[in-house]
């Protein structure tokens, strides 16, 4: 099996949970309003893809319904991290050497203000060697706001990380998405994956 090249964001749940109180907030371009609760600020209007549906992944309180194209790959990212909730990858992606694909963390946590949230993310990335963090619009997972951040992947040349993180039912998520495609056809892929992305009822 060809190497999945994925960050996977599992030391930051602890650290956000115990340094970051949910009413720290500092001003950071492209946030929510920091005086709003996390999931009530406004966020990314994208049209849904109309791309057809894959498979879907059940994992811990929510279901992701992949791209056509993609399979479940769960056991393959619990080898690299087992905090690991679900992962998935393109199954045809074997040309380039990198393999697009897609990992969820579910994790305990209280909920905190995005803001108290960037400067461990930040720090995080740039400990794992990541280049080019960005904290773009929010978004919404079915109906959950979502701090959303791009970087440049250590060891994968130029392919980008798009990550998003929300909370729900007392759990943080992180979902992430690795891929080489250009900006414009990444930003399509993960607006797929967000469009697939359901709460367990």
């Amino acid at each position: 099996m060809r190497r999945i090249h994925a960050l996977v964001l599992v030391p930051l749940m602890a650290l956000a949970a115990c340094s970051a109180p949910a009413t720290t907030a500092s001003p950071a371009a492209s946030a929510p309003d920091s005086s709003a609760p996390a999931n009530s600020a406004p966020a990314s209007s994208a049209p849904a893809s109309t791309a057809p549906a894959g498979s879907a992944l059940t994992g811990d309180g929510y279901t992701l319904t992949l791209p056509k194209g993609w399979k479940d790959a769960t056991a393959d990212f619990k080898k690299l991290q087992p905090q690991v909730d679900t992962g998935a990858k393109k199954t045809a992606d074997v040309t380039d050497g990198f393999t697009d694909n897609v990992n969820v963390i579910a994790q305990t946590s209280a909920e905190l203000s995005f803001d108290s949230l960037k400067d461990a993310i930040k720090a995080q990335l740039e400990g794992a060697g990541s280049t080019n963090i960005e904290f773009k619009e929010t978004v919404r997972l079915d109906g959950r706001l979502a701090l959303q951040v791009w970087s440049t992947t250590k060891g994968a040349g130029d392919a980008h990380t798009i990550q998003f993180m929300t909370f729900n039912n007392s759990k943080m998520y992180v979902l992430t998405v690795s891929t080489n495609l250009d900006d414009a056809a990444a930003a399509g892929l993960a607006q797929e994956m967000v469009s697939g992305w359901k709460w367990a009822a």
